[in-house]
């Protein structure tokens, strides 16, 4: 353990203006006997001595070194002091800097040059971003193994887990990273890197990681992913599996929003083709009262009420873009008629405005059909949504309630469509080519493939309906690689660095603030460090270019002669192009 102040083993000599020169000898506690058989040690000599940076004063550390007099030790060989020392890592910075490096990194999240900056502002260091960053790593490491080892703890003493997994994509040919997290806790379990992963390979890192915490599994929360629901019902079937709510809701939302693109996209498209709009900033034209002006600048304030209009979004679950257009724009649209009446007919102005106001109704009545259709639907999803979302109600009425909607859904699709069969309903992904037929069938059929899970948390000991956690855990995740890294490709940075994120943003403010170097173990830095060093090596081999043959012209060009009559194709042979 790095510790900071000075122990009994320690006396100070060689005073200096500069710094304090501090010998380390072997530790009185120890009474000079070997850590490991207790036969006594000797000194043998003193090392060359090194200064230790610290925040406010530096220390040149001198370190008596010693050997164990008993020759069947492996120490007898070797010389050592187990004494601690100032130095963090046995580099040039003291363990305070490590420890301040690790406040500002961990609790207020600041990036290497922010904490270069303020180093340099409140204590009279000289470090590099470099250095830094260095100790960043050790820092997200180090405390990413305290926090799993906390996690072994938490779930002992709790008995069970309730097992939520997911995986991400860190992009790039990164392998995805699967995170397996106790939803009771909200304590990531583990996570594994896989290039391609099926049911077996799943079942048997679960396994692991249950025999691992050696507590039982009472339910599994998933968004209902193939492979986890082919694992779960081959190896667990005994062990009720959640179906995420909100991929449930998810899936429905986006066939009713592409569905409602097809009112969006054509008014859009009409609103951005208006003649006051694209007109020529440059032209100016006679009007009626007010002489020559341009076209673009006298309509200027009707264009950006319809460019306000265009720029409404879509939110979740709530509003849909489409009906919003499509209502307020009508509005506007009959409101510009009733003041046209009321023009001059002779004058420009008047026929520019009815042209523009006429142009604008066409589109509302092409697209009117769609908008009938998005409103119906809408109307069911904000029902469904609710009776998910409710806890007035038990589990029967809300399964009765929800059985009624989609009944009452299937019928009007029967109406529309007679040869409509619901077991000929197959799954696709939304297209605003799709029918208000085929969206309403995917409804049902969603909604039947989805039921044998959907209400499963009625069985947990914690009421969980989603896996959002981990979902969420991925977005701060990688927001905080973000933030770091200040540029946009992060995927090397997930790859490497990502599984240690996860685990921090999954962690409690009083780990994060524990003191660093009180955990601190020298062995474990070090084989935490050689891992990261293996994962970035692994990651960063596939931007080696110069190891690569270059041949492929060479290749092109015998293949392309392979069966033709060439007069060097005698020549190519002999050079064994391959």
């Amino acid at each position: 353990m790095i510790r900071t102040r000075v122990i009994h083993s320690m006396r100070k000599n060689i005073p200096s203006k500069n710094y304090d020169t501090i010998r380390i000898s072997y530790p009185e506690e120890m009474n000079l006997k070997c850590p490991i058989c207790g036969s006594r040690v000797t000194y043998k000599y003193q090392d060359n001595g090194k200064l230790v940076h610290r925040l406010k004063r530096d220390i040149y550390q001198i370190v008596n070194l010693y050997s164990c007099t008993n020759m069947k030790c492996k120490l007898s060989k070797k010389v050592f002091n187990i004494a601690p020392r100032f130095d963090y890592s046995r580099r040039y910075f003291g363990a305070d800097v490590f420890r301040f490096v690790a406040e500002e990194f961990l609790i207020f999240e600041q990036k290497p040059d922010q904490i270069k900056f303020r180093l340099s502002k409140k204590y009279p260091l000289n470090i590099s971003t470099s250095t830094i960053r260095r100790m960043c790593d050790d820092i997200l490491k180090l405390k990413s193994y305290k926090i799993d080892e906390n996690t072994f703890k938490i779930i002992k003493k709790q008995g069970h887990i309730l097992l939520g997994l997911d995986g991400q994509d860190p992009g790039g040919n990164s392998p995805s990273i699967w995170c397996f997290m106790d939803l009771i806790s909200n304590r990531i379990l583990a996570t594994r890197k896989f290039d391609s992963l099926d049911h077996k390979t799943l079942h048997r890192t679960i396994k692991s990681i249950q025999e691992m915490y050696g507590v039982e599994i009472v339910g599994w929360v998933s968004d209902k992913q193939g492979l986890i629901t082919k694992c779960h019902d081959k190896f667990y079937p005994e062990i009720p599996h959640q179906y995420c709510q909100f991929h449930f809701l998810k899936n429905t939302w986006n066939h009713l929003k592409t569905l409602d693109s097809n009112i969006y996209l054509p008014i859009r498209k009409t609103i951005n083709s208006l003649y006051i709009h694209n007109a020529s900033k440059i032209t100016k034209v006679y009007f009626e009262k007010i002489g020559k002006v341009s076209v673009k600048e006298l309509f200027k304030p009707v264009d950006q009420d319809f460019q306000s209009m265009i720029r409404v979004r879509n939110k979740t679950f709530k509003e849909l873009r489409g009906i919003w257009l499509y209502e307020t724009l009508l509005k506007y649209v009959d409101n510009m008629f009733r003041i046209i009446k009321r023009l001059n007919p002779t004058y420009r102005y008047t026929k520019i405005s009815k042209r523009m106001a006429s142009k604008l109704k066409n589109i509302l009545n092409k697209v009117e059909k769609y908008y009938r259709q998005v409103r119906v639907l809408n109307v069911f999803f904000q029902e469904i949504r609710y009776l998910l979302g409710t806890e007035d109600l038990s589990k029967e009425i809300k399964i009765m309630k929800l059985k009624k909607i989609y009944a009452h859904i299937f019928n009007i699709a029967k109406i529309m469509d007679p040869k409509l069969s619901l077991e000929e309903c197959k799954s696709f992904l939304p297209s605003k080519k799709k029918s208000v037929v085929e969206i309403m069938g995917e409804w049902c059929r969603l909604w039947e493939s989805y039921l044998p899970g959907l209400f499963q948390y009625y069985n947990f000991p914690l009421p969980t309906k989603t896996n959002n956690t981990i979902e969420n855990g991925f977005s701060t995740e990688k927001q905080a690689i973000l933030n770091r890294v200040a540029k946009g490709n992060v995927c090397d940075m997930i790859a490497t660095r990502g599984e240690d994120y996860l685990r921090l943003k999954h962690s409690s403010d009083k780990e994060l603030e524990a003191d660093i170097v009180k955990e601190y173990s020298e062995e474990i830095a070090r084989r935490l460090r050689s891992t990261l060093r293996r994962d970035i090596k692994k990651q960063t081999n596939a931007w080696h270019t110069k190891s690569k043959t270059y041949k492929k012209f060479d290749i092109l060009t015998q293949n392309y002669y392979k069966d033709t009559s060439f007069p060097y194709k005698r020549y190519l042979c002999r050079t064994r192009l391959t």
